[in-house]
């Protein structure tokens, strides 16, 4: 693991932020009632800083293996329209992605906690993994959160972000209530 100032630069140049779901956005529990209901627990906290980046003007992607209602809608309501289900190889994804839009590999980053997101690590210039990924993934992760999955690690990771360019969240966030929102 790359130590934070070393990535720092790295994130600097980063644009675009590929996010799996499970395991990061939430602690990757599966719940189902009795009726058979899946339910999805987020963490707020995890989504201000989601509409901080966008506020940056951050390309934000959401590309997961699982396909969910809660999923979609979560995201929907959050401003993130581009929610990918059903991608279960996430490096030819990432790829297509990359080139359709003309991105380098600098400016790509992806955050994720198991093998199927570990599948990307050569296509972005930083890959984030959750304090409760799988020892694979930490292994090769650029950076390793304090926080686990579903519990602000995807905060952890916008804030950093944010830092990188020199600016605070509370200021990105001013400025976000500034324009009306």
């Amino acid at each position: 693991m790359k130590k934070v100032d070393k990535i720092i630069k790295s994130l600097s140049q980063i644009t675009t932020i590929f996010f799996d779901v499970d395991g990061v956005f939430t602690d990757g529990g599966l719940y189902f009632s009795e009726n058979g209901f899946s339910f999805k627990k987020f963490n707020v906290q995890d989504g201000m800083g989601c509409i901080l980046l966008k506020e940056l003007g951050f390309d934000i992607l959401v590309i997961t293996a699982r396909h969910s209602i809660a999923v979609t809608k979560r995201f929907k309501e959050l401003g993130i329209d581009k929610v990918f289900t059903k991608i279960l190889n996430k490096r030819d994804f990432i790829q297509n992605y990359s080139n359709k839009h003309n991105l380098s590999k600098k400016k790509l980053a992806m955050f994720g906690d198991d093998i199927q997101d570990l599948t990307a690590i050569d296509e972005v210039s930083v890959f984030f993994t959750t304090a409760n990924a799988v020892d694979d993934v930490k292994n090769m992760a650029d950076y390793i959160t304090e926080r686990s999955g579903g519990y602000g690690a995807v905060r952890e990771i916008c804030d950093l972000i944010i830092s990188s360019k020199g600016l605070s969240s509370i200021k990105v966030f001013e400025d976000y209530i500034k324009k009306g929102n």
